[in-house]
């Protein structure tokens, strides 16, 4: 008895590649589903007295629906690495994650040079303390 209702409340963490593979076997699951907002795919409304968003989570060439309601993280945008905590449920045109909690990475600024610009190079100006010995005498 007390494996089946350990069973009945587990969670699992799954990337949307595997989640998609099988998706009838999560359907009303309680999942936490790991993947990158695709660019383009958020979608904000206001449904009563609450901020309604739908967006697509993709990881690995697939695919996966997410809605959610309340508020966003702060990190939270397109490209963002998010798990999304919630239940699927079958839609007519495929599943969708009813997500309760949107956790988004928060990427580090080294992360963010190395998209953009490469590698980070080391300016003489900012060497370290050690090359100290190459630099001019100060005055005193």
């Amino acid at each position: 008895m007390l494996i089946y209702s350990s069973l009945a409340e587990a969670e699992y963490y799954k990337h949307v590649n595997e989640v998609t593979l099988e998706p009838a076997r999560w359907v009303d699951k309680a999942l936490k589903v790991h993947g990158f907002v695709e660019p383009g795919s958020i979608e904000e409304k206001i449904e009563g007295q609450a901020t309604v968003r739908t967006f697509y989570l993709q990881y690995d060439g697939e695919r996966i629906r997410v809605r959610h309601t309340g508020p966003k993280p702060d990190t939270f945008r397109d490209l963002a690495e998010v798990v999304a905590k919630g239940t699927l449920h079958s839609q007519p045109d495929g599943v969708e994650l009813e997500a309760t909690e949107l956790m988004a990475k928060c990427p580090s600024k080294y992360e963010e040079q190395k998209r953009t610009r490469g590698p980070m190079k080391v300016s003489p100006a900012r060497a370290p303390a050690g090359a100290s010995a190459l630099a001019a005498p100060s005055s005193r």
